[in-house]
């Protein structure tokens, strides 16, 4: 409305030396390096948020892409939803402008990291379809190893509640597979469960249970369900499963060229309805891309808003130790915490999110600590909140960690004293740079603002008012 009312300089004008200024680095490579640069200067990196959209004139062709380690998909049930081939083209273009944001973090802080959505690789509703199916096939295996665990009083648990430390063994599996599926002999369900027993010591933990049933795969699972149930319905159909392995080519070729580019990847967390697909795919692609390297190259972000999130923290951890890779971590407390608690409520479930600020704080501390611990892991910080900044540092000096092993990110405007005082004394610290075109960014910074409206109200928000504050009042009144 203001620009067609005041016209685009004037308004352009106005943005950039207000909002877009203060948040952001700038509109092209250009522009942002001087600034990447003067941050260097501090001992400041950059984790480089290109923040525009694809555009409809540079949609490029769909071209569907050869499976990848994974059976043909027979005879699902045909989903109701119906995808937006549109959508996939926006989705092809999304991944180039990608690809541009791990060039420009080469160029311009090459020590920094590239911030990727894979909401903008893939439909938002496919994403949500993968997180149901794989949702129901971890209250499977709660079920199969206790039948009455899955719901108490008619409230459901949220995914991130499932007990997932559960084992299985081959009586328990056979007698509780039998009450769910059709088997043929007990020939070919002892064969089902040496399939998934990878470490073949006659039990089914949870992490050869994700790492086993592939999503085509449970296609064809659920034509032998004895009741159509959640687990039936939410299976993939055959379109879904080509979308996905679309998909992951998209993935694959932007981390491939910034292996290539010896560029870190920060994969950013998001709602709950889609996070369990985006932990999924980041977990396969850690396997592949963090193995045979000194350092982790995808980063993975957990959100310490959730409860029960230190537990699958330390899962992820103790799977990157079985299987040779590197474990990279985000830690942030979150930003949907408003949404999730009144979707929770609309759907009579156990809302997924801490009770207290004060929870999330010592399940964002917890986390922090886990990784510390472990001392092949890599982690980066990510709050405003000074004391938790200096928890860390006291934990870091307890444990004798590397410095190198940990970073600390803090939003571009926002908790500069936080940033620059550990970038001078020689902690890896961070800026978190949204850049791109002036239209685009704009928009993108509101909904941000939107969807993390509940840190304004935090203890270290708090403090930079304060400081804000009294910096006003010493200029203004000169005391």
């Amino acid at each position: 409305m203001g620009v067609r009312i005041l016209g685009p300089t004037f308004v352009h004008g106005v943005l950039r030396r207000t909002m877009f200024g203060h948040f952001c680095a700038g509109e092209t490579v250009a522009e942002i390096q001087p600034r990447m640069a003067q941050l260097q200067e501090l001992g400041v990196g950059g984790i480089l948020d290109y923040a525009a959209e694809a555009k409809d004139g540079e949609l490029p062709e769909i071209e569907n892409v050869e499976k990848e380690a994974e059976e043909e998909t027979t005879g699902a049930p045909r989903s109701a939803r119906m995808y937006d081939y549109q959508g996939e083209r926006v989705c092809d273009a999304n991944a180039e402008i990608f690809k541009d944001a791990v060039r420009n973090v080469r160029e311009a802080t090459p020590d920094g990291f590239a911030a990727i959505k894979l909401s903008g690789l893939g439909d938002p509703r496919l994403l949500e379809r993968m997180s149901t199916c794989l949702v129901e096939m971890a209250r499977l295996f709660e079920k199969l190893a206790d039948p009455d665990s899955s719901a108490q009083g008619g409230v459901q648990k949220p995914n991130n509640l499932i007990n997932r430390d559960v084992k299985l063994d081959y009586d328990t599996f056979k007698k509780s597979w039998t009450r769910f599926f059709a088997v043929e002999s007990e020939e070919e369900l002892r064969a089902a469960f040496l399939e998934i027993d990878t470490l073949h010591d006659d039990l089914i933990m949870y992490h050869e249970w994700s790492t086993s049933l592939k999503l085509s795969e449970i296609n064809t699972l659920v034509r032998t369900c004895r009741h159509q149930g959640p687990l039936y319905r939410a299976a993939l159909d055959a379109e879904e499963v080509q979308l996905y392995h679309n998909m992951i080519a998209r993935v694959k070729g932007i981390l491939s060229l910034a292996q290539e580019l010896k560029v870190r990847v920060m994969i950013d967390a998001e709602w709950c309805d889609i996070q369990p697909a985006i932990d999924h795919i980041v977990l396969f692609q850690q396997r592949e891309f963090n193995a045979n390297a000194d350092h982790p190259l995808v980063f993975n972000t957990y959100q310490t808003y959730l409860k029960g999130m230190n537990g699958k923290v330390l899962r992820d951890i103790e799977q990157s130790e079985r299987e040779g890779w590197k474990f990279g971590a985000k830690v942030v407390r979150g930003a949907y915490m408003v949404s999730e608690r009144e979707k929770a409520e609309k759907r009579c479930m156990e809302s997924p999110i801490c009770e207290t600020y004060e929870e999330t704080s010592n399940n964002f501390h917890e986390a922090i600590d886990t990784i510390l611990d472990r001392p092949d892991t890599e982690i980066l910080v990510a709050t405003h909140n000074r004391e938790s900044v200096e928890r860390t540092l006291q934990k870091m000096a307890e444990l004798d960690v590397d410095p190198s092993r940990v970073g600390f990110g803090q939003l571009r405007g926002m908790a500069d004293h936080l940033t620059y005082t550990l970038g001078r004394h020689g902690y890896r610290a961070y800026k978190y740079v949204p850049y791109g075109p002036i239209d685009e960014v704009v928009p993108y910074l509101i909904r941000r603002t939107q969807e993390n409206s509940s840190i304004l109200g935090s203890p270290g928000v708090q403090e930079e008012r304060q400081m804000i504050g009294r910096e006003v009042r010493r200029r203004v009144l000169g005391f």
